[in-house]
């Protein structure tokens, strides 16, 4: 009786979930496009696109690929982490080693064919799904992108470091951090002369603080793996499948019913169970340091993946959250809205800054899940 009850509650709580997209009453849901000359730079964010199906046939990618190409010497595309499906790149002997290499080959092919700049962070997955090897993997797949020899694409923070590693491009600066190395908790790099991770976390933000505060006229755009706020799974937020069939977690056909019981599994998350949740104690702590660093910083937006969703969120009157973690169709998780959200979506696509030579800044939202790229949602940042 009391699963049953449980369900239930569950059941009607998880009604509010977006279906498809949402948009703010208060925000127009598309602005018209600017002429490409007024643009003095253009930064694509895309995030968890590292489980492409087969070589070429990605519908994200090439409407990618199409856009960087209009003005690859203005572009930067931005792999918001999680590069390599499922567990980032194995030993050189692995027998899966070939394919991770296809799958991270997919996504530099975007900048190799459009001549776009392309800057991959480092997401959970890259770091062996936060395994015990972690480290080791990663720095894998950097000296992977950097064998390739393509001196316009490479990964940021380099060997493991948290950053934050800076990129400045005319009028924007890229600030690029690790998330994952905060929440990592295996082997992972500290600073030089520290001897404890309490010291380079100390380090980092401090120097993070100087990098965000320092007097320059650029945008500032802060880049990571993981988000500040969601109202995704990774939030808490599960609708009614989550709790009825929570074996779809393990495999997208398990439809098999366990009422009650099934809610075990987000209710767990929904607890702190995974410091990949913003319930973990290490999240907590992670975006806790973060924010009191941005929030009184002269950064523009926070952009993050990890939820496999698309929102645009309000930190502040001057400040965005952006999550775009869908570059790839086959992951779908629930979504709900909340206070700070401007934009929400379910489908496939990408996000895309336009850095206009008058000041001001065009956030568009292209879906891409019907295979055409349509721009869903646009609002301007400044």
């Amino acid at each position: 009786m009391v699963h049953r009850l449980l369900f239930f509650i569950f059941l009607i709580s998880s009604g509010c979930g977006v279906q498809s997209t949402f948009i703010n009453s208060n925000y127009h849901s598309v602005l018209p496009y600017v002429s490409q000359d007024s643009v003095s730079q253009t930064i694509f964010l895309i995030g968890d696109a590292g489980e492409p199906v087969s070589k070429g046939t990605e519908p994200t990618f090439r409407i990618l690929t199409q856009q960087a190409l209009q003005r690859p010497s203005v572009s930067t595309i931005i792999f918001l982490g999680d590069n390599i499906y499922p567990r980032g790149l194995p030993e050189s002997n692995a027998p899966e080693r070939k394919e991770m290499e296809r799958r991270l080959n997919e996504q530099i092919g975007i900048a190799v064919l459009s001549g776009a700049g392309a800057i991959f962070i480092p997401g959970n997955h890259d770091w062996e799904y936060q395994g015990k090897n972690g480290r080791r993997a990663l720095l894998r797949e950097e000296e992977y992108i950097a064998s390739q020899h393509h001196p316009n694409v490479t990964l940021l923070p380099k060997q493991g470091s948290p950053g934050p590693a800076v990129v400045d491009i005319d009028d924007v600066r890229i600030v690029a951090i690790d998330t994952q190395w905060w929440l990592h908790p295996f082997d992972k790099p500290l600073y030089p002369d520290d001897t404890s991770e309490i010291q380079t976390k100390k380090r980092f933000i401090d120097s993070l603080s100087r990098v965000l505060n320092a007097p320059q006229p650029r945008n500032i755009i802060v880049v990571a793996h993981h988000p500040l706020e969601t109202y995704g799974e990774h939030g808490g937020f599960f609708d009614w499948k989550d709790h009825l069939f929570p074996l779809r977690k393990v495999a997208s056909w398990l439809w098999i019913p366990l009422p009650g019981i099934g809610s075990l599994y987000p209710l767990s998350r929904m607890w702190g169970i995974s410091d990949q949740d913003l319930s973990g104690r290490r999240n907590i702590e992670m975006r806790s340091a973060l924010d009191s660093v941005i929030s009184h910083s002269y950064a523009l937006a926070y952009a993050a993946g990890h939820e496999h969703v698309l929102e645009v969120l309000a930190k502040s009157a001057k400040q965005y959250l952006l999550v775009s973690g869908k570059g790839i169709q086959k992951h779908s998780e629930a979504l709900t809205t909340g206070e700070q959200t401007i934009f929400a979506s379910r489908r496939q696509g990408f996000m895309r800054l336009d850095f206009l030579k008058n000041g001001n800044v065009r956030l568009g939202v292209t879906d891409t899940s019907e295979g055409e790229g349509r721009e869903i949602f646009s609002m301007m940042l400044r």
